[in-house]
């Protein structure tokens, strides 16, 4: 085989035809000073005397050196829509068996699959005889028409040369056709849909590849594994041939807790289980070296959550939840090698690849948010409207928090009433609000709301900050463009509780009734859910009879420690309730979690009796106060105690 020229005409072709790419940083060629320089754009007819101008070339000689080719090209984004796959590459030197050109072909993986995606021929930089392509620089396009590819399929992209014409037809790889037979395959590479930046060789037929692959995904459209639930994880790969196993030894795909904890957080690392999936026991390679693993992940056998230093009794509502954080990736053991731990891995012995595992603990539930809140009292008078919303499941986008605004129902009315941002629960990243469930004040000033008109009660996000101002509704404006908006539903001046189907709300003479210890206590027990309860075949209480309808109630609170009834041993179902103690039975009932911060009212203090009770009740928004006291001893109403079981 003859030697063929040195072309230094080929860069300057090259970076014109890629230069938009280049300018947007997509693209980083290896570039010498040599080739850096300005030349001619036609190599002389002299320059490749004594060759044939029909001579077919033959493959890349195993031992050529300048053949060593490397393709990258941008994510692949929406398969829904059309798109365009920009590819490059490097290292395709030496002499190659085309007679014109080069194509990209996309198709799924397996011999004779049929061709995908095709682009079109890249013409070398001579007119007449098929060489080194631009001193091995390819470049190029490929249109992908809508739901061609599938995520969940595996994919290789290949670069095929044509074998010219026969009987009058252009040989060369179209789509719809197997291209075996159609052309010379010169490389191949494991289609990303992430994309490839062009480091990592592309693997040559009949060599070796120059580092086995490892790719995986997952068996759900939402790429994700739930711990919980278990799953399974499909892991592929190519260049795992029997040599290569002999000498680096046998292959092991692994799963581990990453190390550490998350930041600002008082929490417990994660156990050190090891999930080990071993070649010969849990899958097979095959005798070409491909790797095809199907890996399944028991339910529970991942821990979900860290656990805390310092744990919380009581209801999960009430914590801050921080998912594990895990990794999957791939080591080699070698006969007679004890099995590697933990700390081994983390200290890459013999660890190929690892990369980030997408993990939550369980499928969160839909998003359908919904809002509940009592009747609207007299709009003649400042009042405080709580609300809760539920099924506000899901990822909010939201720099800090939601807010709930009411205003006169119509698109670009402006905000009449809005409450604080209501923060969600994690420190620094968008999380569910609460467990889904949303709640906040909107404090309403006399005279805001017209009975005679229609108004909507809506759910927004802020979006951040722009000039320093945070972009949030507030009243007075419009909240279009000023955050998203997640729910709306129009209000009822009788309450949400109103509409058909639904318990109505207490009417205005049993509102102003003194609320008891009873009804406290039987409210909590059914916000609790009405859970099943052992029950003593005697009252441990003189004045509660067993057939009482609120005695597993009574029996449910004395279980929880929410209350033990009076020190004369009776309960007083009957006996009027505090603010003080609303509070001290919903902390209890919320599992006297622990407390932090200073009292914010004039007349309490660290002395005070249920001051803890109290601090936890106002930053739960079960009980606020405007005047700046708290007034613990105030015997709270029937309508009072409606409103604020509504806010626990």
């Amino acid at each position: 085989m003859s030697a063929l020229p040195n072309s230094k005409s080929s860069l300057l072709y090259a970076t014109r035809s890629c230069s938009a790419l280049a300018l947007a940083g997509a693209i980083i060629l290896p570039v010498t000073p040599a080739l850096a320089q300005n030349a001619p754009v036609d190599i002389p007819a002299a320059a490749v005397a004594g060759l044939p101008g029909d001579r077919v070339r033959e493959n890349p000689a195993d031992t050529s050196d300048d053949f060593n080719p490397h393709l990258g090209y941008h994510p692949l984004n929406n398969t829904d829509k059309d798109q365009i796959l920009d590819f490059w590459g490097w290292g395709f030197g030496g002499t190659i068996n085309s007679p014109k050109g080069i194509q990209i072909v996309v198709r799924e993986v397996g011999l004779n699959a049929p061709v995908l995606v095709v682009s079109d021929i890249i013409e070398y930089d001579h007119k007449e005889l098929a060489f080194t392509y631009h001193d091995g620089y390819i470049n190029g396009t490929a249109k992908i028409p809508a739901n061609t590819l599938d995520k969940t399929k595996d994919y290789v992209v290949e670069v095929w040369g044509n074998k010219g014409y026969k009987d009058g037809e252009f040989i060369t790889p179209v789509v719809g056709k197997a291209p075996e037979g159609r052309g010379t395959l010169l490389a191949t590479q494991e289609l990303d849909f992430a994309g490839s930046d062009s480091t990592t060789a592309a693997d040559i037929p009949g060599k070796t590849p120059q580092k086995p692959t490892f790719r995986f995904r997952y068996d759900n459209k939402e790429q994700w594994l739930y711990t919980a639930e278990g799953g399974t994880i499909y892991v592929r790969g190519w260049g795992y041939t029997k040599e290569w196993r002999e000498k680096h030894g046998k292959v092991v795909v692994y799963i581990v807790a990453s190390q550490g904890v998350p930041d600002d957080a008082n929490l417990l690392p994660a156990n050190d289980v090891l999930l080990r999936f071993e070649e010969g026991k849990d899958f097979t390679i095959a005798e070409n070296g491909t790797l095809n693993a199907q890996l399944t992940i028991k339910p529970g056998a991942l821990q979900s959550y860290y656990k805390p230093r310092t744990p919380f009794p009581g209801v999960p509502r009430y914590e801050v939840h921080y998912e594990v954080q895990y990794e999957i990736g791939m080591y080699t053991e070698k006969q007679g090698q004890p099995q590697l731990t933990v700390e081994d891995l983390r200290d890459d012995k013999n660890v190929l690849y690892r990369v980030g595992l997408d993990t939550r603990a369980s499928h969160p539930s839909a998003f359908a948010p919904k809002v509940t809140y009592k009747a609207l009292d007299n709009t003649a008078a400042d009042q405080d409207v709580y609300f809760l919303g539920t099924g506000f499941y899901g990822e909010i986008k939201s720099l800090r928090g939601v807010q709930y605004v009411i205003r006169e129902k119509g698109s670009n009315t402006p905000v009449l009433a809005t409450s604080d941002l209501i923060t969600q629960n994690h420190h620094d990243h968008f999380s569910e609000f609460e467990n889904g469930e949303v709640r906040g004040v909107v404090k309403v000033p006399a005279n805001t709301l017209d009975p005679a008109k229609k108004y909507v009660v809506e759910v927004w996000t802020n979006n951040g900050y722009k000039h320093s101002e945070l972009i949030a509704p507030v009243v007075g404006k419009a909240p279009e463009g000023r955050g998203t908006l997640l729910a709306s539903q129009d209000l009822n001046f009788k309450g949400s509780d109103a509409t058909e189907g639904k318990q109505p709300s207490l009417a205005d003479e049993q509102r102003k009734e003194r609320a008891t210890r009873g009804e406290l206590t039987a409210a909590l027990y059914a916000r609790a859910g009405s859970p099943k309860v052992n029950l003593p075949a005697v009252s441990p209480w003189p004045d509660v009879k067993t057939t009482d309808p609120n005695f597993p109630a009574y029996v449910w609170a004395r279980q929880k420690g929410i209350t033990f009834g009076w020190s004369d041993g009776k309960f007083h179902a009957d006996a009027g309730i505090s603010k003080a103690t609303v509070a001290a039975f919903t902390y209890r009932a919320a599992g006297s979690p622990t407390v932090q911060g200073d009292p914010p009212y004039t007349d309490v203090t660290w002395d005070s009796a249920f001051c803890r009770e109290i601090v936890w009740a106002t930053q739960k928004r079960v009980m606020l106060s405007t005047s700046g006291t708290f007034n613990p001893k105030h015997m709270v109403t029937r309508g009072e105690l409606e409103v604020l079981m509504m806010a626990f």
